[in-house]
């Protein structure tokens, strides 16, 4: 009895001890989890500022659920606050074009073509909250019938992917293509 009393308190640790060690969102609540690293060596300079522009192309295949690139983006951003760098120093702007725009409509248009509302918007509203911009591309909204009335509140309108990230490229962002 001793022996399983034992293997069952061993077992209850080991559990309680992995579970410790979980995801964390420190800026991004919800979306784009970190795991926690307590024996990093290397971290970005806090001091330093980083821009950042990522492009999402990729087809969104389940339109039921949030894309799997903005989750990424997420997580790009959490780790560098989690790696220390606060956000006043950080600027990230996520450009959406293709097979990607559908990322950027508003919940009424969302429904009309895909029956549900955009299961985007929560992680839209987390990145204005943390002030990361998401511009959506001119050419793919025309080629897509889209208007400006269609868009997501907040979402940036370019004339192209290409004008928007080469600008921003221009003015020191690093850029990042999913």
């Amino acid at each position: 009895m001793k022996k399983y009393l034992l293997t069952l308190i061993c077992l209850v640790a080991f559990i309680a001890m992995t579970q410790a060690q979980g995801m964390v969102y420190p800026a991004i609540q919800g979306y784009g989890g970190v795991e926690e690293v307590p024996f990093e060596t290397i971290k970005p300079d806090p001091s330093q500022h980083y821009k950042f522009v990522v492009e999402f192309g990729n087809r969104i295949e389940d339109k039921k659920k949030v894309s799997d690139d903005l989750d990424y983006a997420a997580r790009m951003y959490n780790l560098h606050i989690y790696a220390g760098v606060p956000k006043e120093n950080l600027a990230f702007v996520f450009v959406v074009f293709s097979g990607s725009t559908p990322i950027a409509l508003s919940n009424e248009e969302y429904k009309k073509r895909f029956g549900v509302t955009n299961p985007n918007a929560e992680i839209l509203e987390e990145f204005k909250k943390n002030g990361i911009r998401i511009i959506v591309c001119g050419q793919s909204m025309m080629k897509q019938n889209l208007e400006p009335s269609m868009i997501y509140p907040g979402v940036e309108m370019a004339v192209s992917r290409f004008t928007a990230t080469t600008d921003l490229m221009k003015k020191g962002f690093l850029l990042f293509a999913l």
